[in-house]
């Protein structure tokens, strides 16, 4: 004999499953049509293969008169590889720092909350705040948080971390470059200065 007892499944609640599928999709469609979209797809496409040319020990040799011309080469070539390694070394040197990511998130909380959920006027600037008998303008609220993010960043060491980054990330890539073969690159001359030879005389 069958319960009667069982409630029957709610219809919309496997329709909200294909609604949400669908927002989702639009979400992501946006993004990629986007320029934010554009920049990281234009982005992926300026990085190389990895094993088989970045890194390749075959690939290297000693540089001779032409070591100017094979920086500027590998330069723009591999441009996104360098920027991914940058990026990676900065990312580790802030990871390995518990102060200095607590306090870039803290900061991160605090300015998207200031300029995405703050009220703001008719005429788009944010909304006074009122501290006790003070009360801020927009400007003052920025500039506010503005000395605040200054201060942490002094405590913090964020800028020597980042000059610390920046300064590694420089060493290996004028290395990289000077060491790493060219000849195999398709590389457009106009990407790192050359004349195209149609033109027209200055």
């Amino acid at each position: 004999m069958l319960n009667s007892d069982v409630t029957p499944l709610d219809p919309s609640a496997n329709a909200a499953v294909p609604g949400a599928q669908g927002f989702a999709m639009g979400l992501f469609q946006k993004l990629k049509d986007s320029t934010l979209g554009t920049t990281v797809a234009g982005f992926r496409r300026n990085v190389r293969a990895w094993a088989t040319d970045f890194a390749s020990p075959t690939q290297f040799n000693r540089p001779g008169d032409e070591l100017t011309s094979r920086v500027r080469k590998n330069l723009s070539y591999f441009k996104g590889n360098y920027g991914i390694l940058a990026g990676g070394v900065l990312v580790f040197s802030i990871l390995t720092n518990p102060l200095l990511l607590f306090s870039l998130l803290f900061l991160s909380a605090l300015w998207a909350y200031l300029l995405m959920f703050r009220p703001k006027l008719e005429d788009g600037s944010l909304a006074p705040l009122t501290l006790g008998s003070k009360t801020l303008s927009g400007f003052e609220q920025k500039a506010a948080l503005g000395g605040i993010t200054f201060v942490t960043m002094m405590i913090t060491s964020l800028s020597s971390t980042i000059f610390w980054a920046l300064g590694v990330s420089v060493c290996f890539i004028g290395l990289h470059a000077s060491l790493h073969k060219t000849d195999t690159h398709e590389v457009d001359p106009e990407e790192f200065g050359a004349v195209p030879q149609d033109a027209p005389p200055v």
